[in-house]
């Protein structure tokens, strides 16, 4: 008996390193992908470390750049004023007459001075200096209708004017 007990420990011990690897030859491979599992994980995680980082920085941008464009907006909106008024300003230089009958080669600063003088009581060589230009513009309106273009006259001073 104390042979045959020996051999019977002798082919289990055999039988179990048998089955221990066998087992470790089915787990080898589900270990090897867990491995590269493990790997991808690791390189995911500092991939969405990182565009975290990048999502950071980008919030950090768009509200710079909304605030930049809320400042530039601002800025628009006061020089659009700031052109209206200086348009508004402008045009109070300017008297506009109408209908006024048109002539070859007219001399229309000296005509305006003329004109001007009689309303405001002046002499033509008063008027001469205080009007720098005038000039008649067209319009489609004028054109289609065949009417005189309209006068400008641009005045020096404002008080000229009125």
């Amino acid at each position: 008996m104390g042979g045959s007990a020996a051999k019977l420990l002798q082919s289990e011990s055999n039988l179990r390193d048998l089955v221990r690897q066998a087992v470790f030859d089915a787990i080898s491979p589900f270990m090897a992908r867990l491995d590269n599992c493990d790997e991808k994980i690791v390189s995911f995680e500092k991939s969405l470390s990182n565009n975290l980082g990048k999502t950071a920085e980008l919030e950090v941008n768009t509200q710079e750049n909304q605030q930049q464009i809320k400042a530039v907006k601002k800025e628009m909106r006061s020089l659009e004023r700031q052109m209206a008024e200086l348009q508004m300003e402008k045009s109070r230089m300017f008297l506009r007459i109408q209908n006024f009958p048109e002539q070859q080669e007219e001399d229309l600063k000296q005509k305006m001075m003329e004109l001007l003088a009689q309303f405001a009581g002046k002499s033509d060589k008063e008027l001469y200096y205080e009007i720098v230009s005038a000039h008649r513009a067209s319009s489609a309106y004028v054109m289609k209708k065949s009417l005189p273009r309209k006068i400008f006259i641009r005045f020096s001073s404002l008080t000229t004017r009125n």
